[in-house]
């Protein structure tokens, strides 16, 4: 699933930073999905496109912004209790600046096979969020644990019995993944999140059922048990991913 925040956080601070273009900014974060809008904006009275929150974030927060991937229990990079808070917590993801957070609402349209999204941003006034100081190196160091430990405990519980096609995705964890992150992003940030989004992709695997419910109850809470601290390892490295400075700005 595409990290929405992830990537406005990360195209925004590279234009902010004159390397990316305005319109890449908008092309990357909307994608295949329906153009996306904005509202609560500052100065606006009604929604508007998204690539107006640009200039706002611009004139707030020059120095960048950052995504934030919160869940129940770990709420770090976001500010105290509020609106947006709870909002982002809903979501689980954000983009804050200085003074102003965006949390996106995601609606899926059509069917399965024909399937778009539209997206709408709320803007929220923000109180200064403690920095989050998770760096690419330390969430590397944490994925790489956490995916050798996930492993070992799915082998032990015979996951691949369940779902054959587990063994596989987990082979093929570091291949194929084109992350969406502007030019000059730090190199092992954009590796970081290469392996992240992988890994995501198997535990959505690994979290279904087998077919025909041959999975009871008491497999399922171990396999959730073993899965839990991988998944809060791929939601940090992709947020340290995101934020991560890119090379040529150190």
């Amino acid at each position: 699933m595409r990290v929405r925040s992830g990537v406005l956080a990360a195209w925004t601070s590279a234009w902010l930073a004159g390397e990316a273009a305005y319109d890449d900014v908008v092309a990357r974060v909307t994608g295949d999905d329906e153009p996306h809008r904005i509202t609560g904006l500052p100065g606006a009275t009604a929604e508007t496109p998204l690539g107006w929150a640009l200039p706002v974030l611009r004139e707030r927060s020059p120095e960048g912004v950052r995504a934030v991937l919160p869940v129940a229990g770990d709420p770090r990079g976001l500010p105290g209790p509020g609106p947006f808070t709870t909002a982002a917590l809903e979501a689980g993801e954000a983009v804050v600046g200085r003074g102003l957070g965006l949390v996106p609402r995601i609606t899926e349209h059509g069917s399965a096979a024909d399937r778009t999204c539209s997206v709408l941003w709320t803007a929220y006034e923000v109180a200064e969020p403690a920095p989050d100081p998770l760096t690419v190196p330390e969430a590397e160091h944490d994925l790489t644990a956490a995916t050798r430990d996930a492993a070992s405990a799915l082998a032990a519980l015979d996951v691949a019995s369940w779902r054959p096609e587990v063994a596989g995705e987990l082979a093929r964890v570091r291949r194929g993944v084109t992350p969406e992150l502007p030019p000059g992003h730090d190199g092992r940030a954009v590796r970081l999140l290469a392996s992240a989004d992988r890994l995501a992709a198997v535990l959505d695997l690994a979290r279904a059922d087998a077919p025909g419910g041959a999975v009871t109850g008491a497999e399922a809470r171990a396999r959730d048990d073993a899965l839990r601290p991988l998944a809060a390892a791929v939601r940090r490295a992709r947020q340290a991913a995101y934020n991560a400075v890119p090379s040529r700005r150190r």
